[in-house]
């Protein structure tokens, strides 16, 4: 498998408490600095505002991400994904609600994706393994970031040189309205993947590998990604290789704790073992 790492710039999220530490803004008095973001609108309104990046800090921007590719091809990284969603920097650009600038950065699609995409195109340059990138399919808020330029996004990011997209959704705004359940952000992954043709991965409460299975199957996308269910059952793949009879590998002192019913998921390596 490769080894795959995500590139991330938190914006106005950052100076936050762990998520298990509650989320919220660290205060200064606390230990907390001064955030940065595309428009100085602070995410919740109680919250202290950003400062508004100049041209100067979003070339240094760039150029960090540019040089955490570079470490990270010389640490043998196979991989990166750049995080575009979850309210983090780059989604706060695509997002008219957390960018409200006036210059060639704020205003029209064409602009509110302008950085992204240089950051994109950069690591492009700079990073030769396979690179995509996470995106908040909608914001869920009226006058927010859609689907449809989520879609739009994805081939020029494909037409960059992009290898996949991760679709996610959500996070830029107090005022999201989620209708959480099963799947529920599974068909931002269709639509952009049949708009796209871009390899898709779909994320969100699927947490079961028939389920999973059947996201795949239906085409709705091209791999899925979990996170908390792997949180919670770190042997989650087994779990999946059992109920849909695939093989996973794993060292040999685990060879002798397989139930009955899952005898043939570490294949013939064990066939015969006392």
């Amino acid at each position: 498998m490769p080894v795959c790492i995500q590139i991330s710039h938190a914006g106005r999220k950052a100076s936050s408490a762990a998520p298990w530490h509650g989320g919220m803004l660290i205060a200064p008095e606390d230990g907390g600095w001064q955030t940065v973001a595309p428009s100085a609108l602070p995410h919740l309104p109680h919250e202290a505002a950003p400062i508004e990046l100049s041209l100067a800090d979003i070339a240094q921007i760039k150029a960090d991400f540019v040089n955490t590719a570079k470490r990270s091809h010389e640490l043998g990284i196979e991989a990166v994904e750049l995080h575009a969603a979850h309210g983090y920097l780059l989604h706060q650009f695509l997002s008219p609600l957390s960018n409200q600038r006036t210059d060639q950065y704020g205003g029209s699609f064409e602009n509110r994706i302008r950085f992204p995409m240089e950051v994109f195109k950069a690591v492009r340059e700079a990073f030769g393994g396979t690179l995509g990138m996470r995106i908040s399919g909608t914001d869920w808020v009226d006058g927010g970031w859609t689907i449809e330029e989520t879609a739009e996004l994805s081939k020029q990011l494909k037409q960059a040189g992009a290898q996949f997209v991760h679709i996610s959704s959500g996070g830029v705004s107090p005022l999201q309205k989620i209708i959480l359940g099963p799947e529920y952000q599974v068909h931002l992954a269709k639509t952009v993947k049949a708009a796209s043709d871009l390899t898709t991965i779909a994320v969100g409460l699927i947490t079961e590998p028939a389920q999973a299975e059947a996201v795949l199957q239906r085409g709705d996308a091209d791999l899925v990604a979990l996170a908390r269910s792997f949180l919670y059952n770190p042997r989650w793949a087994w779990k999946a290789a059992a109920e849909l009879q695939g093989q996973v590998e794993a060292s040999s002192p685990y060879w002798r704790c397989l139930p009955r019913e899952a005898q043939a998921i570490f294949g013939s390596v064990r066939i015969g073992m006392r």
